[in-house]
Formats: C-alpha cells, structure tokens, sequence
C-alpha cells in the first residue's frame, strides 16, 4: 500500500505552491469522492481537486505526485479487507487542538468531496444520511481541547467513528461502483 507522505512535509509542498488547505482537508476530499461513488479508475479526481483548491489551473508535477500518492492509498485502503484506511491527521505528537483541528478539515473535505460527486441525497441510505448528518456537527466541532487523557479519549473515539463512518460510505455507494465496473470488463 503506497504510504502517504509525513505530514508536516506535505503542508510545506502544499505551501509552496500556493494550495492553502491542510493535508487533511485534501486527504478528506478525496476520500469523499470515493466514498460516494467517484469511478476509481477515472483520473476525474485530478480536475475536481484542481477546480476546488486551484481556481481550476493545473496543478504542478509535485502536487500531483502527491495527490496522486494519497489517491492511490486511499482506494488501496477503503478496499483492504482488514480495514485499514485512516484518517490523514496531525500525528499523535501534535497538541490535542492540532489533532482536533486537523479532523474537522478532513470532515470538511469529505463533505465537500461526497457533494461534488453525491447530487441524489434521496437516495441514500438511512445509515449514510445520518452519517453526512454526524459530519456536518463535527464540521462545527469546539477544537479546544486540554491536553487531559479524558479529552485525548474523547478526540480519539470521534477520530474512530468518523473513519469507520467513511468506510460505510464506501461500502454502500463506492464498492457499488467498483463492482459494476469490474463486472463490466469480465465480459
């Protein structure tokens, strides 16, 4: 599985060219692409990314490396059978708001992510309803956290819920699309 970059190193790349979001806002969109349905062997993704954090220019050979590395390890992970996607967030080193912070962009990302491709809401599921429900309070989430095991719990409990929320998506609305796609070229 093709690992992501650290990710004080990646906020600098996205720095120097000009991309004013965090990893974890970027990892979140592209998340939510995939989660609602976004064909995983289209390059679409690329476009969507650069309309969204780049006024629609293109992006250079770096960033694209990059989102190209994060792509390619989030579809690696929603399809790996031991579950293993995760959040890209601030590491475990970083203060409790950092962390905190770092989730509400990934939330935010994967709302943004999901509404580009996801235009049906009628059509979803109760259980994934409720999750875009659940995302949209997380994305106005209080970050002030003290630095107590009490709040690092509870930080680490929504962390876990919000990914295993995302897998959910993908599993009802991304597997969906990748199934039909592979019972297309069987034949």
């Amino acid at each position: 599985m093709n690992e992501l970059p650290e990710y004080q190193k990646a906020q600098l790349l996205l720095e120097k060219n000009e991309i004013f979001v965090s990893p974890a806002e970027a990892h979140g969109v592209i998340s939510g692409l995939l989660a609602c349905g976004l064909n995983i062997d289209d390059k679409e993704y690329l476009g969507l990314l650069s309309d969204v954090f780049n006024d629609g220019e293109s992006f250079s050979h770096d960033l694209k490396l990059f989102f190209g590395t994060i792509y390619k390890q989030v579809v690696a992970s929603f399809n790996d059978d031991a579950f293993a996607f995760d959040l890209f967030l601030p590491s475990d080193d970083e203060t409790l708001i950092d962390q905190a912070n770092g989730l509400v962009s990934w939330v935010a990302g994967f709302m943004l992510g999901f509404g580009l491709k996801q235009k049906d809401y009628g059509k979803l599921s109760g259980d994934v309803k409720e999750v875009i429900s659940d995302f949209s309070e997380i994305t106005r989430l209080d970050t002030t956290f003290e630095e107590t095991d009490e709040d690092s719990n509870a930080l680490h409990e929504v962390i876990e819920y919000v990914r295993v929320s995302a897998l959910l998506c993908f599993a009802e609305l991304g597997k969906e699309q990748t199934t039909e796609h592979d019972k297309k070229t069987l034949h």
